[in-house]
């Protein structure tokens, strides 16, 4: 990479310059490599030189005596331009006085060692006071400048104290200078010292200020040492300006920080807060510039990488401060508040930098070494963050370390008495932030005190209040630290945990011990290997095992029962030997309970033999609980199930009633709990189809013929009296059962029916006698007979359309009907307001009066019912005639005077115009009226066919006649 070299440049006022062909102040040289634009731009505003007031007042022509202008400022680019600016009694015409600035360019790659050795700017040994033209526009360029190296520090106190300024006002002037880099306030100084001097003075402070600022503002600031008053200049944060020239008060300068050493005024300067860390260990060390280094050099170090506004925060420097002072020994500060420090150093550390940054790196161990070393207390929450967040970027060894420390810090608080179980749980809580370092403090914690860890487990395991709740748990054990799952204690735990949520949850025990066996079982496939497996089966035998005790058959719900299948079927042998005699038993019965509820059709087989098989007691408990069970859920899906709750395998077949089933208490049984329904006939048209109900040519089976003749003369005595259950059943395919419902429809039917059938014959023949004598006669009767039904009938309802409770138009559509079929409504007759308008509906328009109109709403049947009046009511406000009249004079000379008037009315469209209460014409007039001596009232207003006025309009015409006798003639 090339480096560029140290550029130059002078300024003065000359014959011509290198811009200028004429005399003037310009550039008169520059090397060769110093771009115009920059000269111009940049360098030039620069060049000026305003002498003190003091001296130009009495015409001093000592240039001696006049101060010199020191300029350093970073320009937009990067550069750094070190410039100074003297006062010259002559020019080169010997009569008038100039200035001459001779200014270095410093690239921004090369200013570095400029800003960590202040002597390089401010002890410049190589400034020129003139240049002579005839030596050509070309100056060299430079790879150093000429400097002093030493640098008298003792000197540094001893300017301070003649200068006034003391341990309070040096870290003002710190502060001050530190924030004008950042903000738009400016810092303007003026010393208490002569004017020929006080520019030396000013150099020499601010090189005593710049040692003792960090290299970031030194990297941005600009100042001047002398000017002849305060003017706010782009990149110069400090001016030293004449003496009294901050005349105050001065709004331009009222934001701005004001040192006014000669009167003791100082503004906008006094220090934030009461603590001062970083000013005082400034102060502390100003004497010791390899100290003051050390420092700016740890702040750079922890600078690396971050933004660039923190590099230039004093507050960023405050708290890089503390952590130097403790980086250097001072431990207390860290003792006064650990958890801010250790949050300090880590807000300089990243994955990306903490290798750039070992003394931050070391700082953080060995503060953590030192709290993990403490005997008593226990790190608060905001600690245990710090050491979390900076656990994912420490290398192995420290994250060995920091597992460690939590373990510590873990049976620390653990041990305390009082409060020590619940602040070590939220210890806990806050390693979840990262399941990885939970794990391996969980694992680490086990095996140096494991009652410690068990508390833990505990703690969370009481929080566990549903099946739901427990799987998470587990879940949760499994994901942050699995193998503590195989731990005896958790084995231990998770079972009792799983017998107190059976005991608890007393009416969802089946539904607990369900999704506890469903998720004991699925971790059982998502282990197989590792110890779950085994563990897994273990809980879901006690789970088996606990539910049985207490389970009985007649005490379980339908949902309940078919949730058993996970124990049930099939019964696991493990646990029909793990069970005693009655648990035994129970599994038997509910099983084939289970079975029964589950039953595929090519399993009934199966199942009536497992029926046979038991004895009579635990028989009836099966089909008592199966009854139970299937009495509110009776449905087509299921009329396969209910023989089951009747089914008598001892029963046999012989001479008198035999039958597998009792097939009485099963109809009884569902009519008695479908009343209300038309399932008992689908259930009956079901049994039809079934072989259990019929004999072996597939005719009903005597028995339940006997039965079902049995139920309909008992319990369904007008079953067939149902036109829709009626056809229902006789629409059967099965000959025999249509026989049957045949016979009952008769046998139900009514006394005139059953004669009729009996004598069908006989009543033909009389009917072609009667049939149309009766036809006669209802033909004749017709009309009076639908009247007189009518009139017993219920009044005719109707309906109103909507109606405006006020209405903006003359005109309103009235809208009514008579509620019901079309056919019945033609026969209705409609009245508006007592007056007949149509049958079955009425929609007419009608015009409104002005004021409320009312309208009544009524319908009248065939037999005289009259409806419920219907009122409606329609407010209309009429709109007046609007007037306008042509102009009319005051006075008048002459005996009548014209009048012209227009009426307008939406309601009419000649509206009648009077004068003087006397009609004149219709809608557009004009007419004459005559005058008497003196006033004469006239008065104007139109009027519509409705009778509605217009406001009256009054003129006053004031009649002054010229002849004596005036003849007025209307």
């Amino acid at each position: 990479m090339i480096t560029r070299a140290i550029q130059q440049q002078y300024f003065t006022r000359d014959r011509e310059g290198i811009f200028r062909t004429s005399e003037g102040f310009d550039t008169v040289a520059k090397s060769a490599a110093l771009d115009n634009t920059f000269i111009k731009a940049v360098l030039h505003p620069y060049c000026v030189y305003k002498a003190p007031q003091e001296l130009l007042s009495r015409d001093e022509s000592d240039e001696e005596l006049y101060p010199e202008s020191f300029v350093v400022f970073h320009a937009d680019n990067g550069d750094m331009v070190i410039g100074r600016s003297i006062y010259i009694g002559t020019d080169f015409t010997g009569q008038r006085s100039a200035s001459f600035t001779h200014q270095y360019i410093v690239p921004k790659d090369r200013k570095e060692s400029f800003l960590r050795e202040p002597n390089r700017m401010f002890r410049i040994r190589g400034f020129r006071s003139s240049y002579d033209i005839r030596d050509g526009k070309a100056i060299p360029e430079l790879d150093e400048i000429d400097y002093d190296p030493a640098y008298p520090v003792a000197d540094q106190d001893l300017l301070l104290t003649e200068l006034g300024i003391d341990s309070r006002l040096f870290q003002q002037l710190l502060h001050a200078v530190m924030s004008s880099v950042t903000s738009k306030r400016k810092v303007y100084i003026t010393l208490d010292t002569e004017v020929s001097v006080s520019s030396d003075k000013a150099k020499r402070l601010l090189e005593v200020i710049y040692r003792c600022i960090p290299y970031a503002f030194r990297r941005q600031l600009g100042f001047m040492t002398f000017n002849s008053e305060p003017e706010g200049k782009q990149n110069l944060h400090v001016v030293f300006v004449e003496k009294g020239s901050l005349r105050l008060p001065d709004r331009r300068l009222e934001k701005d920080m004001l040192f006014d050493f000669p009167n003791g005024k100082f503004v906008n300067t006094e220090l934030p807060g009461q603590e001062h860390l970083l000013f005082d260990t400034i102060w502390k060390l100003r004497n010791e510039p390899e100290q003051l280094e050390k420092l700016f050099d740890f702040c750079e170090e922890g600078l690396q990488s971050m933004p660039a506004q923190a590099a230039l925060s004093i507050p960023t420097y405050y708290q890089l401060c503390m952590l130097y002072e403790i980086d250097q020994g001072s431990e207390a500060l860290y003792d006064n508040n650990p958890a801010g420090i250790m949050h300090g150093i880590l807000t300089y550390l990243n994955a990306e930098t903490i290798d750039k940054k070992p003394r931050f790196k070391e700082l953080f161990i060995r503060m953590l070494r030192k709290e993990a070393s403490e005997t008593g207390g226990s790190p608060s929450g905001d600690y245990v963050k710090s050491l979390l967040a900076y656990y994912p970027i420490a290398d192995e060894g420290a994250k060995a370390l920091l597992i460690q420390c939590f373990v510590i810090f873990i049976n620390r608080t653990a041990g305390r008495t009082g409060e020590g179980n619940n602040d070590a749980v939220q210890l806990f809580e806050l390693l979840l932030q990262q399941q990885d370092v939970f794990g391996l403090v969980m694992k680490q914690l086990y095996k140096q005190n494991a009652s410690s860890a068990e508390q833990y487990m505990a703690y969370r395991m009481s929080r566990a209040n549903s099946a739901d709740s427990l799987q998470a748990e587990i879940d949760f054990w499994l994901t942050h630290a699995g193998s503590i799952v195989l731990i005896p204690f958790f084995i231990k735990e998770i079972s009792k945990k799983c017998k107190i949520l059976l005991q608890k949850s007393a009416h969802k025990r089946v539904e607990t011990a369900e999704a506890l066996f469903a998720y004991f079982e699925s971790l059982s496939d998502l282990f197989e290997q590792g110890g779950y497996d085994e563990v897994c089966r273990q809980w879901k035998l006690e789970i088996e095992l606990e539910l049985l005790n207490g389970l009985d058959a007649a005490g379980l719900s339908y949902e309940d029962t078919v949730r058993l299948g996970f124990m049930v079927d099939p019964i696991d042998r493990e646990l029909f030997q793990s069970a005693d005699k009655a648990k035994r038993q129970t599994l038997i019965v509910v099983g084939l309970l289970y079975r029964v509820l589950k039953l595929e059709p090519e399993e009934e087989e199966q199942a009536l033999e497992a029926l046979r098989d038991l004895g009579p007691v635990d028989l009836e408990q099966v089909q008592e609980a199966l009854r139970r069970l299937l009495r509110d859920r009776i449905d087509a899906s299921r009329f396969r199930l209910i023989p089951f709750g009747f089914y008598l395998p001892s029963s046999g077949s012989g001479a008198g009633y035999s039958s597998d089933f009792d097939y009485h208490r099963i109809l009884e049984y569902v009519f008695t709990n479908t009343s209300g329904t038309e399932t008992i006939y689908d259930f009956i048209l079901w049994t039809a189809e079934n072989s259990r109900f019929l004999d072996g040519k597939g005719n009903i089976d005597p028995n339940y013929k006997a039965a079902l003749s049995r139920y309909f003369d008992h319990y369904d005595t007008r079953a067939f009296r149902n036109k829709a259950v009626r056809e229902k059943l006789l629409a059967t395919d099965n000959e025999s059962f249509a026989v049957l419902f045949k016979a009952m429809k008769l046998k139900q039917s009514g006394s005139l029916i059953r004669f009729f059938v009996r004598n069908k014959r006989k009543l033909i023949r009389s009917g072609l006698v009667a049939v149309p004598v009766l036809a006669l006669l209802l033909f004749l009767l017709w009309n009076p007979l639908l009247n007189w039904f009518a009139s017993f009938g219920p009044p005719p309802e109707i309906e109103v359309g909507d109606l405006p409770a006020t209405s903006t138009t003359m005109n309103v559509q009235l809208k009514a009907s008579v509620k019901g079929e079309e056919s019945k409504r033609a026969s209705v007759k409609m009245y508006l307001n007592g007056q007949y308008v149509a049958n079955g509906a009425i929609e007419t328009t009608v015009s409104l009066h002005d004021g409320e109109n009312v309208f009544e709403f009524k319908a009248e049947n065939r037999g005289g019912v009259v409806s419920e009046v219907i009122t409606k009511k329609v407010m209309y406000s009429m709109p007046s005639p609007t007037l306008t009249h042509g102009p009319i004079a005051e006075t008048s000379k002459m005996a009548t005077v014209t009048i012209t008037a227009n009426a307008k009315d939406t309601n009419d469209p000649s509206p009648t115009i009077y004068v003087n209460d006397q009609a004149v014409g219709q809608g557009s007039v004009t007419t004459m009226v005559n005058l008497v001596a003196g006033d004469n009232v006239i008065e104007l207003k139109a009027g519509n066919k409705y009778s509605k006025m217009s406001e009256t309009i009054k003129k006053t015409v004031k009649y002054n006649p010229t002849v004596t006798n005036t003849s007025v003639k209307r």
